[in-house]
């Protein structure tokens, strides 16, 4: 299997990041009812479960349809955990580890639904092998991984093209929303809000970005979030 590459680190400081989930979890509890309802991967937990889904789909002999009503029935009896599956030993065959007692659930799961054992081994040896790639590079959080790539295609369309009519930084933040919107990439943060809170709280892009990560919020819906606080604060400071 390919490896995937190690993400880099920013400095980013422990009790700021643990505060801003507070004061994120806060801000989303009032104000998320504001906001559209239909956001695609708001909790970016649902992205690793439909990448095991996509697996049980390719592995397994049942129909796409079934495949999917599997894997969400497992992920409902959180035997899907990305950490835990990553702690499964893999064994001298290139197995998940038959006798951990995760991979004993999931398999008489799947083999009560008439999934023959050779596929099993297959399909539970890939997804531990995937959920331990993506814990040693990614922190087990696979939006980083997909927001690494996604930077890298605003950064390549950046560099083609040009907006005389506006500066930099708000060309970046329109390709930015530009991706969030059409391929649902996890990137932050697109919009003047979001830097405005920011500053407010005293944290850096880095701070809020991990703390978003650490509750699986989605960054369009973090940055739509922002928005509606920062000028509802603006708002009342104002009467």
């Amino acid at each position: 299997m390919a490896k995937l590459k190690k993400a880099s680190t920013k400095e980013t400081e422990p009790e700021r990041v643990a505060a801003l989930e507070v004061r994120i979890s806060n801000i989303y509890t009032q104000y998320r009812q504001l906001l559209p309802s239909d956001y695609k991967w708001e909790d970016e937990h649902s992205r690793w479960n439909e990448l095991v889904y996509c697996i049980f789909a390719e592995l397994t002999e049942h129909s796409y349809l079934d495949a999917r009503s599997l894997s969400d029935n497992i992920s409902e009896l959180n035997l899907l955990d990305i950490e835990d599956l990553a702690n499964v030993k893999i064994m001298d065959d290139g197995m998940a580890d038959p006798d951990n007692k995760r991979i004993m659930t999931i398999t008489d799961i799947l083999l009560s639904n008439d999934v023959n054992e050779a596929d099993i081994k297959k399909t539970l040896s890939a997804i531990c092998k995937v959920a331990q790639a993506i814990m040693e590079n990614y922190d087990g959080k696979i939006q980083k991984f997909l927001r690494k790539y996604g930077q890298e295609i605003v950064d390549e369309f950046d560099s083609h093209v040009s907006f005389s009519e506006v500066d930099k930084g708000t060309q970046s933040r329109i390709l930015v929303k530009w991706i969030q919107n059409t391929l649902a990439m996890p990137l932050a943060f697109s919009n003047i809000y979001t830097a405005r809170f920011c500053e407010i709280e005293g944290v850096t892009y880095h701070e809020l970005a991990e703390a978003a990560d650490n509750l699986g919020l989605n960054g369009a819906v973090l940055d739509d979030l922002l928005e509606v606080f920062v000028v509802d604060a603006q708002n009342q400071v104002k009467k």
